[in-house]
């Protein structure tokens, strides 16, 4: 093993592994060098165990992880910083291994040279104050997306559209020149508009031969009616089940695909899926031309060679391949995602089982997820109060708080009575976002709605109460727990 392995936490040592593994995966060709060179980089005894476990993070996991602290139930808010600046070096030393890995065969296909940009950006570029990249991971439906491409997402008519509008054909270009498709939908709308329903009709039997001819003039209204709010909003969201969020202007920026280890096992073994793996790219007040530019300087450092494909036909002629192709067919053929999930809160199993997928969490964190829902059900119904709320409590109405964690934590311990915890207080504020984060691996943060944390006083969700159950036994209904909380 590496000895800068060595120095990382088990954690990081699988989400590297992760990485890893996506890096030589990238160029489709497994390298005996490459081989090699992993069982060096990590150790050959335990590769096998390291590779299961990194199967089963997505790549935005596995990168969140190098820059998460520790599980670390220290109070004092100067040494949980400390921590967290110890962890953020063991990343940049992390994405410092990834690079010379990558080159140290002298060669960087643009498969792999997207994934160290995509690297290098969020673990080296973005700050305490502004993130401006993240990698983001999508479960993918059976409608393939394309492979390279850059997608604008905005979620309201900006600026940014403004200059996207004005220099579309730079724009066009210039991700061109390294490959890159660039996808901005106010133009598809705008060409399908020219052609006309008439020719849409006509077209229709090569561009959908699977769907009934009456239903082709809905395919072309729906089209006439979109924007790019809409197109993520409707399509990307709705109906393949991604969590793009778009609070400012955005590049999405396509890193490729790769295959994680489901949350359930089927006859035949082990169940696959499919990730769609993305940078995004906030724009901020940056040129979007700038940022682009950017981008492709950026990335030909890191590539071999560079090559151009024209990916601006001329303005009357329709593309059908990539992500244009998965265009079409989200609009007339995708199946909207579900929407509803059934939360069953298992004392006997000791975890929350969400449309029977196992909430990933310690027992403690699992039984503040379910104050929260209890609390957001029962009582006044404001849920968890946080912590500037908890100090002005009276010491009544605190100890009752305890008391509710405690019992939560006694059932799901199987105990007869009720056993002393550690305070639940000020620590729960310091495992919200680890909450969020196992609800998001499970099911998607925009799906639930699990936990909403505004600028309010206390944590609350608005998951019905009618979806959740303790034991197969609907919540409402049953004699102990509402009765309690």
């Amino acid at each position: 093993m590496d000895s800068r392995i060595k120095d990382l936490g088990k954690d990081q040592r699988i989400a590297l592994a992760r990485i890893v593994y996506d890096l030589i995966m990238a160029d489709k060709i497994i390298d005996d060098e490459e081989v090699v060179k992993f069982a060096k980089l990590f150790g050959e005894e335990n590769n096998r165990i390291l590779f299961h476990q990194a199967q089963e993070l997505t790549f935005a996991k596995a990168i969140k992880l190098l820059t998460q602290p520790s599980d670390d139930n220290n109070d004092n808010e100067v040494i949980r910083k400390v921590h967290a600046d110890q962890r953020r070096r063991q990343a940049e030393k992390a994405a410092n291994i990834v690079s010379e890995t990558a080159s140290s065969d002298g060669f960087c296909a643009p498969a792999e040279a997207i994934l160290l940009l995509a690297i290098d950006y969020f673990l080296k570029k973005n700050n305490a104050t502004y993130t401006k990249y993240d990698i983001q991971s999508f479960k993918l439906t059976d409608i393939f997306i394309g492979k390279r491409f850059v997608l604008y997402v905005d979620n309201n008519a900006s600026s940014k559209s403004l200059e996207v509008e004005q220099n579309y054909d730079l724009i066009v270009n210039l991700l061109a020149s390294i490959g890159f498709q660039f996808i901005y939908i106010p133009k598809i709308v705008e060409q399908y508009k020219k052609k006309g329903l008439e020719m849409f009709k006509a077209m229709s039997m090569y561009i959908f031969p699977d769907i009934p001819e009456d239903k082709v003039e809905d395919v072309y209204n729906n089209i006439m009616q979109m924007d790019t709010k809409s197109f993520v909003k409707d399509y990307l969201n709705e109906k393949l089940g991604f969590d793009i969020i778009c609070a400012r202007p955005s590049l999405m920026v396509m890193l490729g695909r790769s295959s994680v280890i489901g949350k359930n096992i089927s006859d035949k073994g082990l169940v696959y899926e499919t990730n769609a793996n993305f940078l995004k790219i906030n724009i901020g007040e940056e040129k979007v031309v700038n940022v682009v530019g950017d981008l492709i300087h950026d990335f030909n450092k890191f590539v071999t060679f560079n090559f151009h494909i024209d990916f601006n036909p001329a303005k009357d002629k329709l593309l059908y391949h990539g992500i244009h192709k998965a265009f079409f067919r989200m609009v007339a053929l995708a199946k909207n995602n579900p929407q509803q999930y059934n939360i069953n809160i298992s004392t006997n199993l000791r975890a929350v089982f969400i449309n029977d997928y196992k909430l990933p969490l310690a027992m403690g964190k699992t039984a503040i997820y379910i104050m929260i829902l209890c609390r957001s059900f029962f009582g006044d119904k404001k849920g968890l109060p946080m912590k500037k709320v908890f100090n002005t409590l009276n010491a009544e109405e605190q100890d009752r708080l305890q008391e509710q964690y405690e019992w939560i934590c006694s059932h799901l311990s199987n105990y007869q009575t009720i056993t002393h915890r550690s305070p639940l207080y000020p620590n729960v504020v310091n495992r919200i976002s680890e909450i969020r984060n196992a609800i998001e691996d499970v099911v998607g943060s925009r799906l639930i709605g699990e936990i909403q944390i505004g600028t309010g006083d206390y944590i609350t969700t608005i998951v019905s109460p009618d979806r959740v159950s303790v034991n197969g036994v609907p919540i409402k209904e049953h004699p102990d727990w509402g009765t309690f909380m």
